[in-house]
């Protein structure tokens, strides 16, 4: 028996700690909708492609190589390439070329490029870090927000349940004629209202579930359900001033620093329009060789003597001697060795006159990097209005929390005191709802205040570079 106890127990515990596991923390539905929101992925694309840039502008400063080859048919009057003369016949022939350049000065162009794709790849992450803390707010958000509607929830089937066991008693009472018919039905009445605040509660724990489904981008056909945070006690104010902080948030949030990459970025943009102003000097080498069909070998055999005419008195005839030789078509490897040739040189490039498209650029490059710092500017402008206002919302959400406290004990004890007079037939109906409905509005006033105290504090956390959290 006493095993069969334990096992019972064992089983309990184990199955109360696998529902709580299916419960979704803050963080895990924060990670879940960073891993598959969309933005966040396209950005991370979009990183690959800078990553890449970045690759290619190093690799310019390697030296090109690059090969050609080509095979002709010439027909009629042609230039054989072989002899350089011009023949009349069909010819095949090929070349072949391997040319190499480097670029030795370009006003820094290379280097200058290297570093701005660097800018921009860093650029790229802290932008990455701008979306992905712009999801963890919003997912944040819409936790609380269930949390809160389910708190909400909680009150108003409490409230539900008074009046039943109000409406219980009365009925008991207008069965023994102890109070009138119109006490009854006012009870009635608050039930059915009671009823609809349940509903109403449990549509907006639906709508932020919906909410939260859609941003985390989680499948409609699988539960999800959040696990349950009890706020007892609320977090207490910044010890920071809004001066300090702003500082704070000038150094840790990933727009700040974005903003000023982009201005280095845009610099290094100057820095390129103004290089394409200088020189450039460049070396470059070739290899190459030609094939043709016409190409012949002439190997010398000997000697025969030819009769080249005779003497006019004897008529003997008169001869010479000349070389004999075979004619062979010259081989193709033979021919490739035989013609190859070289070319080693400098190149010097100087800009004098190109429809001034240089020094728009360079212009262009300028008015990009003012936007660049008015875009900074503008980003702390707002920075500065995002924790001015946050810090107030967080003073009024704590003031309202203390007087929606402070109210809720009294109106607690009112409606305690006003059942008893009810009870004892000192009160009324519609005085005992009122009791109870200025008891339960307070209720809400306080936990909408708790939890609105809850998420601007996190703000103000969020803005200090700490991670977010309940």
């Amino acid at each position: 028996m006493r095993t069969t106890i334990l096992l019972l127990v064992a089983f309990y515990s184990l199955s109360s700690s696998a529902q709580s596991a299916d419960k979704w923390t803050l963080q895990e539905c924060i990670d879940y909708a960073l891993e598959h929101n969309v933005s966040v992925q396209q950005n991370e694309l979009q990183g690959q492609i800078l990553e890449n840039n970045l690759a290619q502008s190093k690799y310019s400063r390697i030296p090109s190589l690059n090969g050609s080859g080509s095979h002709n048919y010439n027909l009629g009057r042609t230039i054989d390439p072989f002899s350089n003369s011009f023949i009349n016949t069909s010819i095949q022939n090929n070349s072949f070329s391997l040319s190499s350049g480097v670029l030795l000065y370009g006003g820094s162009q290379v280097n200058n490029t290297i570093k701005q794709n660097q800018v921009a790849v860093n650029a790229n992450d802290k932008n990455t870090e701008v979306i992905r803390n712009q999801i963890a707010l919003s997912v944040s958000s819409t936790y609380l927000q269930i949390i809160q509607a389910e708190e909400n929830l909680k009150v108003a089937q409490s409230q539900l349940e008074i009046t039943e066991d109000q409406l219980n008693r009365t009925l008991k009472l207008l069965e023994s004629g102890t109070i009138n018919q119109s006490t009854a039905l006012n009870l009635k009445a608050q039930l059915a209202n009671d009823r609809v605040n349940v509903v109403n509660a449990q549509n907006a724990i639906q709508i932020g579930y919906n909410t939260l489904l859609n941003t985390m981008l989680y499948p409609l056909d699988q539960p999800l359900e959040i696990r349950q945070i009890e706020v007892e006690r609320l977090p207490g104010m910044p010890t920071e001033t809004v001066v300090e902080l702003y500082d704070i948030a000038l150094s840790n949030l990933p727009e700040i620093a974005r903003a000023e990459l982009n201005i280095e970025q845009s610099k290094y943009g100057e820095k390129i329009a103004k290089g394409s102003l200088q020189p450039s000097l460049r070396a470059f080498g070739n290899v190459n060789t030609v094939y043709s069909q016409s190409g012949k070998n002439f190997e010398f055999t000997g000697f025969q003597l030819d009769t080249i005419g005779a003497v006019q008195n004897s008529l003997e005839p008169v001869v010479t001697l000349n070389p004999t030789t075979e004619v062979s078509t010259k081989a193709f490897s033979d021919q490739l060795t035989d013609n190859l040739g070289q070319q080693l040189g400098v190149s010097l490039s100087v800009p004098i006159f190109n429809g001034l498209s240089s020094r728009t650029a360079v212009e262009n490059a300028k008015v990009n990097t003012q936007i660049s710092e008015l875009n900074l500017l503008n980003t702390k402008a707002q920075l500065r209005n995002d924790i001015t206002t946050a810090y107030t919302n967080l003073k009024i959400a704590k003031s309202r929390y203390d007087a929606a406290a402070s109210s809720l004990e009294a109106q607690r004890m009112n409606f305690d005191f006003s059942q008893k007079r009810f009870d004892a037939g000192m009160l009324n109906s519609t005085e005992l709802l009122t009791a109870k409905n200025q008891w339960n509005q307070t209720q809400i006033q306080a936990l909408n205040a708790k939890y609105e105290y809850v998420f601007r504090k996190l703000i103000i956390d969020f803005f200090k570079g700490e991670k977010l959290k309940l």
